[in-house]
């Protein structure tokens, strides 16, 4: 096996500028494989964390009436339970109480419809949610000496479409608890950003206890964002949770089940990854196979004259099989060492998306990607290409191994 080993390793090198050429082309393929693969990784990871960090949280408890994120259907009429449970379980880092109401808001120059929401800015910093504040100030924890109980913050698309400045009033006017109109003045204290245009120019924050206030909500509350262990399975502690909270009012919901759309597509592009694969594979085994195929017909009668000399056919397919197998790992790590080198590279200095934030705000990915390297995938595409290659090398290993010694050796003389 040594010798067959040094044969082989030899022969790839025989004519080198096609042996460059196939570990050129394997190299290239593998590695645009792991960076795409890293880059859709980076992306899914950007978007989950800016999601939960800005929407929904790892999960939410909310009534069973609610249908998806935006819906404000119903309302937890006793929350004390719930966070005697929350309280206890080590698995929940933290939640935060929010409550949400539909409405419209109004300057003295324009209204909309807008999502009135409630919550408390120092739970909310504590599950990790993050809204940047790009005008003004943000809410405080509180109450700023009781003046922020009459405060809000506005997303910044909205602040543009009303054309308020900061410190400027606005109305608030919804459908409280009990189905009678409410309305409120405010004052604008700020406005922020999350890179999704559509919360950015519907929503409104004011602080919980002002929210309750307006909606004649009293002690209830609209739902509990929360935050979970990652060393913990998300699946199973939503489920542990609702089986705990028992009862048909309520539910535990992840942010896959509160934004479907963003799971979907995330569970799309891991499936097609292996499509594209799939594609870049065959271009790369029809180079190997006319690589193999080439280097048979130029070396017949080197093959007949080594089994005149007592080489087994068995032994010319395991030299074929070598060579293929030497040149598919020669290429495999350099394609490794290519992707996860331009990974390296992009994840530290990230990709501008800038010219499309607009096209891609609804995806919550931001302005700039940064790639990882998502190691599992790394490794599946790199064996796939070893194994491919040897599956390739079948054929032509074959197609050696029933050369006859003396018409290989007439042929090729």
């Amino acid at each position: 096996m040594p010798l067959l080993l040094r044969l082989g390793f030899r022969n790839i090198w025989r004519h080198k500028k096609r042996s460059l050429i196939t570990l050129a082309a394997i190299a290239v393929g593998l590695g645009a494989l792991i960076f795409l693969r890293g880059f859709m990784f980076g992306a899914q990871r950007q978007m989950v964390k800016n999601l939960t960090r800005t929407l929904t949280s790892d999960a939410q408890i909310v009534p069973a009436a609610l249908e998806n994120f935006y819906n404000t259907n119903g309302a937890i009429e006793d929350p004390d339970p719930i966070r005697a449970i929350l309280n206890e379980d080590r698995r929940v880092l933290a939640y935060a109480e929010r409550i949400v109401g539909g409405g419209m808001v109004a300057s003295e120059k324009k209204s909309m419809g807008t999502y009135i929401i409630g919550l408390d800015p120092e739970a909310e910093e504590r599950i990790d949610a993050r809204r940047e504040v790009v005008r003004g100030r943000g809410l405080a924890p509180g109450g700023l000496a009781n003046t922020d109980e009459t405060s809000v913050i506005v997303g910044e698309k909205m602040r543009q479409a009303l054309e308020i400045e900061v410190g400027d009033p606005v109305v608030l006017t919804a459908q409280d608890y009990y189905s009678s109109l409410a309305a409120g003045s405010y004052t604008v204290v700020g406005s922020f950003e999350t890179g999704n245009d559509q919360v950015d120019n519907t929503m409104v924050i004011l602080l919980k206890s002002s929210a309750q206030k307006l909606l004649s909500f009293e002690h209830r509350i609209s739902k509990f964002a929360l935050k979970i262990d990652p060393d913990h399975s998300l699946q199973e502690v939503t489920s542990d949770l609702a089986r705990r909270l028992g009862g048909p009012d309520l539910k535990v919901v992840t942010w896959e089940t509160l934004v479907p759309m963003i799971a979907q597509m995330i569970r799309f592009q891991n499936g097609m990854i292996f499509v594209i694969m799939a594609i870049v594979l065959s271009a790369v085994a029809v180079g190997i196979l006319n690589t193999l195929m080439m280097s048979i017909l130029e070396r017949i009668r080197e093959f007949g004259l080594m089994m005149a000399l007592g080489m087994r056919p068995r032994s010319i397919v395991r030299l074929v099989l070598i060579e293929s197998l030497c040149l598919g790992l020669v290429g495999t790590l350099s394609g490794w060492l290519l992707g996860a080198v331009l990974v390296f590279y992009f994840g530290h200095v990230g990709i501008d998306l800038t010219r499309f934030t607009t096209a891609l705000s609804n995806l919550m990915i931001g302005r700039h990607v940064f790639p990882r390297l998502d190691l599992s995938y790394s490794l599946i595409f790199a064996g796939v290409v070893v194994v491919s290659n040897l599956l390739i090398s079948l054929y032509p290993a074959w197609k050696a191994g029933r050369l006859a010694p003396l018409e290989s050796m007439r042929q090729a003389g």
